[in-house]
């Protein structure tokens, strides 16, 4: 099936697990200047960052301890020193900013009994109210969409500045689109750390799934800002691009690098595509490991809790992100050609595998060593000369 639009697909970050997930219904994320965008609330009311404010201590009392940077939950939403780099990190958080603010997984699962296990802290009575004003001033300022204007789409979102990765899955796109993603770094630029002028994308990378190519004709990055239409990148940098991108084949998206002069605090950014498809059936083997035994000795014993806990099978999600069920075979090529994937060969710091699973990175991801560091760092050792063997 293919999806041929006139102007604009916005992609969605979603949650992953232990590599990589599905689409979550997001909405926003960590406001791309470093700072804040002041927005919300109209003339007679405060900010929607002034909001946040007046409930960031509260929030910082009832959840900092699990869900700080390092903390003991997987999901370090409330990770930075200030209350500002706490508001980037919260507001990209995915199922945190949507559209019905009660629904916010920040109002519904402190109540549910898998939160910690039952034993997690919920939010005080008396705060709801001012989490859920909160919520509602940051669902005011989503971006709207109207798909008689731009045709099929998922949800725009805030990118994690700083030089983070960041993930966006395709599943809005359809149901043949599932699990498969366009990951980046993003680093604010130009003027001030308050008041930024571009936003520069690197390593942007595509990530298909086994025997479904994905062919991609033309994207267009889109600047949203709170309250206006959809900005696109001024020189269209990807205009003549036509890839297709298939598991374990050169993934990277065109140059793999954008810079967005239209960029703005507090802004989202979207992505359009002339054209987007998925083949049927595998258009080629893509690029098997370089050093399988290396990967079988060292990289597969370290991966045995991703392969057990989720990539498996014991969460298709996950499993249909980056398959490790034949992690154990004999020979492990499909699951070394899975891992390979999610890597970028001889450069361990920007390899997702690594990226994702570090427990002190404000991404996305299930799967964090429960915290600590140290198990995380043996995990680093064992992979990282596989990776640097694959160049």
């Amino acid at each position: 099936m293919a999806l041929s639009l006139g102007v604009m697909v916005t992609v969605a970050v979603g949650i992953s697990a232990c590599s990589g997930g599905g689409a979550g219904d997001s909405g926003a994320g960590a406001s791309g200047g470093g700072g804040v965008g002041g927005m919300g609330g109209g003339p007679s009311g405060p900010s929607a960052y002034e909001l946040f404010l007046e409930v960031e201590p509260d929030l910082v009392t009832n959840c900092n301890i699990c869900h700080k940077k390092g903390g003991s939950a997987p999901a370090p939403f409330l990770a930075g020193e200030t209350p500002e780099e706490r508001y980037q990190t919260i507001t990209f958080w995915p199922g945190i900013v949507v559209s019905a603010p009660e629904q916010s997984i920040l109002m519904t699962h402190p109540e549910s009994p898998n939160h910690g296990d039952g034993e997690a802290p919920k939010i005080p009575d008396a705060v709801k109210p001012k989490v859920l004003a909160w919520l509602t001033a940051e669902s005011d300022n989503l971006p709207s969409t109207d798909p008689a204007d731009i045709g099929p789409s998922v949800r725009p979102f805030r990118p994690l500045p700083g030089g983070a990765l960041n993930t966006v899955y395709l599943d809005d796109l359809g149901p043949e689109f599932e699990y498969m993603s366009i990951s980046f770094f993003a680093e604010a630029l130009g003027g001030s750390s308050d008041a930024p002028t571009m936003l520069r994308l690197t390593n942007i990378t595509v990530h298909p799934v086994v025997d479904r190519p994905l062919h991609i004709v033309h994207p267009l990055f889109t600047v949203y800002v709170p309250g206006q239409k959809g900005d696109p990148d001024p020189v269209d940098s990807f205009s003549n691009l036509d890839q297709t991108f298939t598991l374990g084949g050169e993934n990277t998206l065109g140059t793999g690098e954008l810079v967005l002069t239209n960029w703005q605090k507090g802004a989202y950014v979207g992505i359009a595509f002339e054209l987007i498809e998925v083949y049927g059936g595998n258009a080629g083997p893509g690029t098997g490991c370089k050093d399988l035994a290396m990967f079988k000795a060292n990289v597969a014993p370290a991966m045995q809790t991703c392969m057990m806990k989720c990539h498996g099978g014991t969460n298709p999600q996950a499993k249909g992100t980056m398959d490790l069920s034949e992690l154990n075979a004999m020979m492990p090529d499909a699951a070394c050609q899975e891992v390979r994937a999610r890597i970028k060969p001889g450069d361990p710091a920007t390899s997702q595998i690594l990226q994702v699973t570090d427990p002190v990175q404000p991404i996305v991801h299930m799967y964090k060593f429960d915290g600590d560091l140290n198990a995380y760092n043996a995990f680093k050792a064992k992979v990282e000369p596989w990776i640097m063997a694959e160049q």
